[in-house]
Formats: structure tokens, C-alpha cells, sequence
């Protein structure tokens, strides 16, 4: 537990409510009422182990919790001038950390002065941040779980009329799937290889299982796309909008029931997890989460790892969170990808008023399919594609870090500021690209200026105005290097959940 010099008043009696509130939390922590009974009612606890359940969800999924809230963030928080001598990578990882700390800690009132009252107990503090950290990754497994047999239908692309064959069932293990059967095996065949893996699955499904054939982070996998409208010289055609992907998202946040409705509209008698957490629309980081539980769902690993064979789960998250979040985050493509998702959860959308709360949220030849994103627009879909190595430059590790974090500014801009200690400022950074700073300002401006306006149009006299500004959509940034991404403490050290 980081020493840290606490405001005034803090620790004394002019700050009962405060003082009050932590007592709670101690009792809580020690899972015991005065009377030594425990605890069945309203517990201290409730409200941060709530937020923690959507930490994996909507703020990072392979983040090292432990790094974020204790070793960086609460440190950060009290003392923003750290070691001056630190290297380059050690600071972007530090600025990341904070950064996921903040947006997180804004989710919580009155998360960072709770955090202070802990100075004097630090093995409190280590339950405290232990059980927000369990219940994160809870939350994350219950959603491996409760996908790993109902998420196959997902996998079909009309489950009315689809099967498997051979059939899976419930009975199978995990074995049967993946690179060992042709449907799974076709979601997770890159989207480029999808003519040459449909001319002869076996020998494609046999390759890979040899070794012959790798599939790594940088081809992305046929589920990603809407396969009617992939075109190898335009990947970003149909990209993200794979009817598994989408299901996938709703069965997470909508609830199981939406999953496969036509009527995205519904009411349910119980709150689904995205209206109950304030997530007014799908959001690029929400949106990969659903993701990869798919492409689990689909594969034939038992337990939860972040590498599937020659797949590195952890660096094809960043890599298209990074992607959307990042330098073209502005880009016409990018609007259009989220409207559609924004049309796919009209229910959430429907609720934007009424919650104060605000989650955001040339034909290539190489193996990465960052190579020649941006084709053009005007050409027709095209199913297929060639193979060769490939990297891109823009893909460095220090490179992609630097634009996200320009951006991650941008992002809070549009919602009102930035956060500082918690609470929203007007500071603004601007774009990557560009060189004047009013320049890189007026896109996010603009953009405020529309979510203003159309907040405007749509309110009922009857809506009252929100009473606080909205946190910023969370922005991940890029794992380092490979191997020891943003998902680990800076030892190397995988988190386990």
C-alpha cells in the first residue's frame, strides 16, 4: 500500500459521512455484524464490488487489476510527479494504468477519498482491493460459463434452420470444437483464406492442427466479419459485424433472451447487465469483450487463456481497440461501424436520458491484416485472399501506444473533459495527425457539440438535465510487446481468473 500524505480533514470528525462510510467497509470487509452474525441486507461492499463486476467488461479485459488500483493508480493519484529516471515503456505504462484508474474510480463516488482513509490500515486495503479484484474476474468467468454451451447457437448463422455436423452437445468437452470441426473451425479460419478453406476444409483444418499453418493476432477471423460483404481489398468491409459477434454482445448485455430476437426492444422483468451498469450503447471496448468470449466459445480450450495455439487472444483486443479508439477514431468508417451497433441495442440508446451515468463508450497480400486496412470503398465485396508476411510499421509497440493516448484525451473531450483526481476538467488533447493543436481540438468540439445538441431535441419536458457530467468512454491502450502485455504486472506475471 502506497504512503500517501492525506487532504485535510480526511481523517478526522468534519468528515463524518466519509468517516462513517469507511467503518462500514472494515465491517464488511471482516464479513461480520456487531453481533458477530453475518451479514445478509445492504452490505458497505455492494457498491464497488458492483463497479469491479464491469471492470473486464467495459474498461479492459486483460488488465492486471492489482497494477491498475493498487501498484499505480491509488499511487498516482496521491503523488503525479513519479520517478523521473523511469524508462520510456515504464511510463506509458504507468500513464495507462492511471488512466484505467481514473475511469474506473469515476464510476464509484467517492471511490479516490475512500481510498485515502485506508493509509492507516494497509492490510485492509489489500482485502479491499482483493475482493474488487476477485469479483472482477468473476464476473468475467460467469460470462465464459454461462456462453460455453449456450454460445454455440450463436456460432450458427440461422439456428432455426442450422446444425452441427456432426452434432455438439451439451455432453462434448471443448475437444470437439475449434480446429476440430468444420463449423467452428470456419468462424476462426482468417477471413482472407475463407475460398481456400471452403474448397477443402480437412486439409486446411489438418494443416493447422499440424503446425504447418499458423493463425496468429493478426488475421482476423471470419466471425469478426459480415462475410456478404468482406472484400480483401477493403477489410474494413463487413468488419465487426458478424451475426456471432453480435449475439454474442447481447447475450452478455441484453440478456440471453435478446439474443436471437428480432425485437431488440423488449422488456424484461429484470434489468439487463448493460442498463443496470448505465451503458447507453455499444462501445469498441465492450464490443471486442464479446468478441473474444466468441471466438472461445468457439475454440477448443477447456479454461480461460489469453493463447489459443498460435493465437494471442490479449494482442488481437488491443490491437482492434487501438484500432477504432485510435488515429481513426474519426474516420467515416468508424461512425458508421458504431451506428450500426448502436442501431443493434436501440434499447439502450432508449435509456440515454433517462441515467446519469454514461459508459462509451488495394488487395493485401500479408499476413497482418492491418496491412492495407483502408482499401476502397467503392469496390464490391470479394470473398478470399492471398498470404505473405507482413508487419506493419504503424504497429510498434511505443508507435500505437502514442496514439491512443493522444485520442484517450479526445474521448474525454467528448464527454464534457477530462478527469483529474476523479472528477471532469476541460482539458483537451488533440489528434495524432495533426500538427496545430486548435486544429486536433475542433473534431471532438464538433462532435460534443452534435451529442449536445441531440440530447437537446430528444429531451421530454418532463426529463429532468442530468445533474453531473458523464465519465468518458474507457480507452485501452496497446500491449508493449508481446508477451507482456497490458494484461500483466510489469514482472511478467499473468493475471489469473
Amino acid at each position: 500500500m502506497p504512503v500517501v500524505e492525506a487532504e485535510s480533514g480526511e481523517h478526522d470528525t468534519t468528515n463524518p459521512q466519509a468517516n462513517q462510510c469507511f467503518q462500514a467497509v472494515l465491517k464488511s470487509l471482516n464479513n461480520t455484524s456487531s453481533g458477530g452474525c453475518k451479514q445478509k441486507r445492504t452490505d458497505a461492499l455492494d457498491p464497488y464490488l458492483f463497479a469491479a463486476r464491469f471492470f473486464r467488461l467495459n474498461h479492459d479485459l486483460f488488465a492486471d487489476f492489482d497494477a491498475v488500483i493498487r501498484e499505480e493508480g491509488v499511487l498516482a493519484e496521491f503523488d503525479p510527479d513519479p520517478d523521473q529516471d523511469q524508462s520510456e515503456f515504464a511510463q506509458a505504462t504507468r500513464d495507462y494504468h492511471v488512466h484505467i484508474y481514473k475511469k474506473f474510480a469515476s464510476t464509484i463516488p467517492g471511490f479516490s477519498e475512500l481510498n485515502t482513509k485506508f493509509e492507516a490500515d494497509p492490510d485492509a486495503w489489500t482485502g479491499f482491493q482483493k475482493a474488487m479484484e476477485n469479483t472482477a474476474n468473476s464476473a468475467h468467468c460467469d460470462d465464459t460459463g454461462s456462453l460455453k454451451h449456450n454460445g454455440l447457437q450463436y456460432l450458427l448463422q440461422d439456428p432455426t434452420k442450422d446444425s452441427f455436423n456432426p452434432p455438439i452437445l451439451k455432453t462434448h468437452g471443448k475437444a470437439v470444437r475449434g480446429w476440430n470441426h468444420p463449423v467452428t473451425a470456419r468462424l476462426l479460419c482468417p477471413a482472407r483464406d475463407i475460398v481456400e478453406f471452403d474448397e477443402d476444409p480437412n486439409a486446411y483444418m489438418d494443416r493447422v492442427k499440424s503446425g504447418q499453418k499458423k493463425i496468429t493476432a493478426k488475421q482476423w477471423p471470419s466471425m469478426f466479419y459480415d462475410m456478404s460483404l468482406y472484400n480483401p481489398k477493403n477489410k474494413k468491409a463487413g468488419f465487426l459485424r458478424g451475426h456471432t459477434i453480435v449475439q454474442g454482445w447481447h447475450h452478455i448485455f441484453t440478456g440471453p433472451m435478446s439474443a436471437l430476437s428480432k425485437d431488440r426492444t423488449r422488456h424484461s422483468s429484470k434489468p439487463t447487465k448493460g442498463k443496470m451498469h448505465n451503458l447507453t450503447e455499444p462501445g469498441p471496448i465492450n464490443i471486442m469483450y464479446a468478441a473474444i468470449q466468441m471466438y472461445f466459445v468457439a475454440c477448443n480450450a477447456e479454461s480461460w487463456t489469453s493463447e489459443v495455439g498460435s493465437m494471442n487472444l490479449e494482442e488481437m483486443y488491443y490491437t482492434v481497440v487501438d484500432l477504432l479508439l485510435g488515429e481513426h477514431a474519426e474516420d467515416q468508417w468508424v461512425e458508421d461501424l458504431l451506428q450500426f451497433w448502436k442501431d443493434e441495442a436501440p434499447g439502450l440508446t432508449q435509456n440515454l436520458l433517462k441515467r446519469r451515468g454514461v459508459a462509451s463508450n488495394s488487395v493485401s497480400d500479408g499476413e497482418d491484416d492491418m496491412d492495407d486496412f483502408f482499401g476502397d470503398d467503392n469496390d464490391e465485396p470479394i470473398v478470399g485472399g492471398l498470404t505473405r508476411d507482413h508487419e506493419s510499421a504503424s504497429s510498434g509497440p511505443m508507435g500505437r501506444m502514442t496514439g491512443i493516448a493522444n485520442t484517450s484525451a479526445g474521448q474525454a473531450e467528448m464527454a464534457g473533459g477530462t478527469l483529474k483526481d476523479g472528477n471532469m476538467t476541460t482539458q483537451n488533447t488533440g489528434n495524432i495527425d495533426s500538427e496545430d493543436e486548435e486544429e486536433q481540438q475542433q473534431p471532438w468540439r464538433k462532435r460534443r457539440r452534435r451529442l449536445e445538441q441531440d440530447i437537446e431535441r430528444e429531451r421530454s419536458p418532463l426529463t429532468p438535465p442530468p445533474t453531473s457530467p458523464a465519465p468518458p468512454s474507457p480507452v485501452c491502450q496497446p500491449t508493449p510487446s508481446r508477451g507482456h502485455g497490458r494484461g500483466r504486472s510489469h514482472g511478467g506475471k499473468r493475471s489469473k481468473h
